[in-house]
């Protein structure tokens, strides 16, 4: 496969196969001026520029791949001025390896190197990326259901800041007055921008058309409660404006303003509801199981990429340990080992029966489960896989959480591949 070709399927990767409702999320639509000195350049992580006479100030890079694009489209239609500053939203890889590309543009032009600023917590999170790499890569190609040989980690281009602060930060960049605000949500390190002149609220992914990627299964701890915290301090703005991390934008006050405060609203009540429950003695299990969880109708909050029930299961790692409250799992047997004992005391038949049964009566959960202790506990049984293999599939087909999708195809590729193998 040529690198073109490869980059051509990374680049339709995460939107392959998305329920219709997910377009919003993964929308890439034409660029255009949302105000005065305010241009949205939609990506599959957007830019926004703020283009003065002088000069331009990017809000985030886009990932590598549509950066030069994206450049050119600035270039071409709104502003040929010397891009002063890249303020990194936060620092995932989608967000942050164009600015070498916007760096060496910058170079070809003759002009002075820009300034790239962000969090004093992007440094640390680019120094974990370079520490797991080969893991990070790993987990994203389950995630997003990308080729094997797909390693945007190992082969990210991370440019460290060169200007970092704190809590916050006002400075006047193009002729424009910019507010760098922190937040702890998605990660640790987040920005969110807010330009008074127009009216501007630059969100990253604080705020993208989908339930927050408050939970994520795959990756390090989300902070629901700072995130809403965040999202009522963007409300209390009053912008015209929303240019999101992902997604179109929104230019009308009303409707970002119930966009804001009502994604506040359901990290805050499933935040609250976890604590509740860890106070009163129950783990995690039963907290899920009793949640009152909130609705998800509005179409920015669509639990179509992350999960609520994933936010609650994160709302309990920060506050929790790893223990689920099951004596047995305190210091417990290798779950192979488990499954091998119960296997061979009952019969794998009785239990692909009960298991079928389940899956008849429409209880994939329950089949699923069963199923995995017959492939556990019976590595060479065919009639386990293949099972697994269609109940996966069948729970990919109904599952609208991409990052539940993915493990789901996960399951099923594994299940291929031991089926080829036992012939």
């Amino acid at each position: 496969m040529t690198q073109q070709s490869q980059n051509q399927q990374i680049d339709m990767a995460s939107a392959r196969d998305l329920p219709p409702e997910q377009a919003a999320f993964f929308y890439l639509g034409p660029s255009k001026q949302v105000a005065e000195g305010a241009v949205f350049l939609s990506s599959f992580a957007n830019v926004t520029a703020f283009t003065g006479d002088d000069g331009v100030l990017l809000i985030d890079t886009s990932q590598e791949r549509f950066t030069g694009r994206m450049l050119q489209d600035l270039r071409d239609n709104y502003s040929k001025a010397p891009v002063e500053a890249v303020v990194y939203t936060h620092g995932h890889v989608d967000h942050v390896t164009g600015a070498d590309t916007i760096i060496a543009a910058a170079a070809e032009r003759g002009d002075r190197r820009p300034r790239i600023i962000g969090h004093r917590d992007v440094a640390p999170r680019f120094d974990r990326y370079r520490l797991t790499a080969a893991h990070n890569d790993h987990i994203n190609t389950i995630q997003f259901n990308l080729p094997p040989a797909t390693k945007p980690f190992t082969n990210a281009a991370l440019t460290y800041p060169d200007v970092t602060y704190d809590q916050g930060m006002e400075t006047r960049i193009a002729g424009m007055t910019f507010e760098f605000h922190h937040a702890r949500g998605e990660t640790d390190d987040e920005t969110w921008v807010w330009c008074p002149d127009n009216r501007v609220l630059c969100t990253g992914d604080t705020f993208v058309w989908c339930s927050p990627n408050a939970g994520n299964p795959y990756k390090v701890q989300r902070y629901a409660r700072d995130w809403a915290d965040a999202l009522e301090k963007m409300a209390a703005k009053k912008p015209l404006h929303l240019l999101p991390g992902h997604g179109p934008a929104i230019s009308d006050e009303g409707t970002i303003e119930e966009a804001l405060l009502s994604t506040a609203h359901l990290l805050r009540s499933v935040h609250d509801q976890v604590v509740a429950g860890m106070n009163g003695g129950k783990w995690l299990e039963d907290i899920i199981r009793d949640m009152d969880w909130p609705a998800t109708d509005k179409p920015w909050l669509q639990p179509i990429y992350d999960h609520p029930e994933f936010v609650a299961r994160n709302v309990y790692r920060l506050y929790g340990g790893w223990w689920n409250g099951d004596a047995a799992d305190m210091l417990p047997a290798h779950s192979h080992d488990v499954a091998a004992v119960l296997v061979g005391a009952t019969g794998a038949a009785p239990i692909l029966d009960r298991a079928r049964k389940a899956r008849e009566d429409g209880d994939l959960q329950i089949a699923c489960h069963l199923v995995d202790f017959v492939r556990k506990g019976e590595p060479d049984n065919k009639e386990a896989w293949e099972l697994w293999r269609d109940l996966f599939t069948e729970r990919t087909a109904e599952e609208r959480s991409l990052m539940a999708r993915g493990a789901f195809k996960a399951a099923v590729r594994e299940a291929e591949a031991k089926l080829q193998q036992l012939g």
